[in-house]
């Protein structure tokens, strides 16, 4: 394979590390495929605002895949905004929505501190009820994302930081901000490993937030570039003496709130940040390694758009429920229909070449559907998968051939599937294998279940 081949397949198609290249290649011995790669990609590279220890700038390359990550964030935050916009206002749906997603960003925090905070606990903190003072620092935390709520938006900049800083303490008036000391054997990690797993030294702090900074508050960064670095630098710098990563995730909801969700950036879980350990061991690791922020930028916009799948997810199990409400109360079917109808489906341009025949209601076709649905067992051949398949086709137009296709192969009776396997399994965005997974759940395939905070599939198995 020619190296120009090598550098798209390893850059464009997937972008790699070093060690991903040696892995695939079956050898260590690498440098010269290495060097035409990291060549290839100075052609895409741009410096950003902030450095690293030794004051080199970090890198992004912008290639396409970084240009699609940019988009899945800018739709997943356009979507949360739609169906956000959808809850009214003041009624009992808003403030369990709210009530909600305030417990899982606390559960998120309790989990990072190591507290066994229960859903009564949990419930009592957004209540402003008396609480276990055990769990202060929830109640704080809680304090911290009201106050975003409910005070004018300012800038983003230390000053801010550091009011924030101080109610996480407790402190009406900081001591001090900043660390000013190493966290042990800081000092030395550099020399060995070049990785500052316990920060950095404490004199380069001031200088390196303010890089930061810079770029966090530029409107021409892309929301998944700013979010991703936040992370990304706290957990480089540790620039506090205690609660880095909790800092973190506020200054992310505040940066989220400077886009068109407004202050309803505090209902966003970007607080899952917190249990990918992978986006602060091995991704971070071999981009300080590097300096190469893609490697960051990548995993983070994933899981961002991840979180914001979560909150959209919670915002439809509402809608649909207020629907079905309305249904009861003497709401038509066409308004069920406009809310949730074909009209709706992303895969509208397929079903419309396989139309439904006029001759049957929509009641019968219904009925003739769930009596095909069959659970397909394990080890069947390629070839009567493909059958089984067509044969989904025929029988309900409303599918498409991705969707068909996804069901054959992932229908074991007792196995649970996730969005994010007909993401991988399709190559779609996320927000697409949503609707898609969501779909044949409502033509009676799939049973959707949440376990914890994600929504998962099981097959129903019609007898």
């Amino acid at each position: 394979m020619a190296n120009n081949d090598l550098n798209q397949k390893y850059t464009i198609s997937n972008y790699c590390t070093r060690l991903d290249v040696a892995r695939a290649l079956g050898t260590n011995l690498i440098d010269p495929i290495w060097k035409e790669i990291n060549d290839f990609r100075k052609m895409f590279q741009v410096q950003l605002p902030f450095f690293d220890v030794t004051y080199s700038k970090f890198l992004l390359t912008y290639i396409d895949s970084v240009q699609g990550k940019t988009a899945q964030v800018n739709t997943a935050v356009s979507n949360y905004v739609t169906a956000f916009g959808k809850v009214k206002p003041n009624s009992h749906e808003e403030y369990a929505f709210k009530h909600d997603m305030l417990k899982q960003a606390l559960k998120s925090i309790a989990k990072f501190n190591n507290l066994d905070a229960s859903e009564v606990a949990l419930t009592n903190i957004i209540e402003r009820k008396s609480i276990n003072p055990e769990y202060i620092v929830l109640s704080r935390y809680f304090e911290i994302l009201q106050a975003i709520k409910n005070e004018p938006l300012g800038e983003i900049n230390e000053e801010f930081l550091a009011e924030t800083y101080g109610r996480l303490r407790g402190e009406e008036e900081l001591t001090s901000f900043y660390r000013t000391d190493d966290f042990e054997s800081s000092a030395s990690k550099y020399i060995v490993a070049k990785e500052y797993d316990n920060g950095v030294p404490a004199h380069l702090i001031d200088e390196m937030m303010a890089g930061l900074f810079e770029y966090i508050t530029s409107q021409s960064v892309s929301i998944a570039a700013r979010i991703s670095s936040i992370f990304f630098m706290f957990n480089y710098i540790k620039p506090f003496e205690e609660f880095n990563l909790e800092m973190a995730c506020i200054l992310a909801k505040r940066v989220l709130a400077t886009t068109s969700m407004n202050v309803s950036s505090i209902y966003v879980p970007i607080e899952y940040f917190l249990e990918e350990k992978e986006f602060f061991e091995d991704t971070s690791k071999e981009v300080k390694r590097t300096r190469d922020f893609t490697y960051a930028f990548l995993k983070g916009a994933d899981i961002i758009v991840s979180s914001f799948g979560v909150i959209i997810d919670r915002l439809s199990v509402i809608h649909a429920s207020i629907i079905d409400e309305e249904v009861k109360l003497g709401g038509n079917e066409k308004k069920r229909e406009e809310e949730f109808g074909i009209k709706k489906e992303p895969f509208h341009e397929e079903i419309v070449k396989k139309p439904v025949l006029k001759t049957e209601t929509k009641a019968q076709i219904q009925a003739r559907l769930e009596k095909r649905i069959e659970v397909i067992e394990e080890n069947v051949s390629e070839k009567e998968l493909r059958a089984r398949a067509r044969d989904l086709l025929e029988t309900n137009p409303y599918l498409s051939k991705k969707q068909a296709d996804f069901y054959v192969h992932h229908c074991t009776s007792g196995k649970f599937y996730t969005i994010q396997q007909f993401v991988k399994y399709v190559g779609c965005v996320y927000e697409t294998g949503r609707t898609a997974m969501d779909t044949l759940a409502k033509y009676g395939y799939y049973k959707r279940e949440q376990i914890k905070n994600k929504f998962v599939y099981t097959p129903i198995n019609k007898e």
